[in-house]
């Protein structure tokens, strides 16, 4: 039998590690951890894997929605010129999180259509007509 590449308690706590914000190359600079390559394959290759990372992934981007709401509502330096080099920072801060959460989860948390409320899904219909001799 083959030796697992990613132990399950290794991935657990790289999935709980995604969840807190931090990156994978990040967790996978530790020794505690495989080659963030390695952790790939393992997700490649295990479908319960992938499963749990794309959970750890959907449950990521909840959280860096919570961190925008943060930053957005943090009070800004009294100082006008401070301010609007606050609000610039801030501005690409926000920018930058919010769309690596459209690309972590664009179908929400469950990762499902019908999380998407009252957006509506492109598809294809097709009409066919029987030709009848005249």
């Amino acid at each position: 039998m083959k030796k697992e590449r990613v132990t399950q308690d290794q991935f657990k706590k790289i999935c709980e590690r995604l969840i807190d914000g931090e990156s994978l190359t990040r967790i996978c600079k530790s020794d505690e951890f495989p080659h963030y390559r390695t952790v790939l394959r393992h997700i490649n290759d295990n479908e319960k894997a992938h499963d749990d990372y794309r959970r750890a992934r959907a449950f990521q981007a909840e959280v860096l929605r919570d961190e925008i709401v943060d930053i957005v509502i943090q009070p800004l330096p009294t100082d006008p010129k401070l301010a609007m080099a606050e609000v610039q920072r801030r501005r690409l801060e926000v920018e930058q999180k919010d769309k690596y959460v459209r690309q972590l989860a664009p179908l929400g948390l469950r990762n499902r259509p019908e999380d998407q409320g009252d957006k509506k899904f492109n598809g294809t219909i097709t009409l066919k007509w029987d030709e009848s001799p005249a």
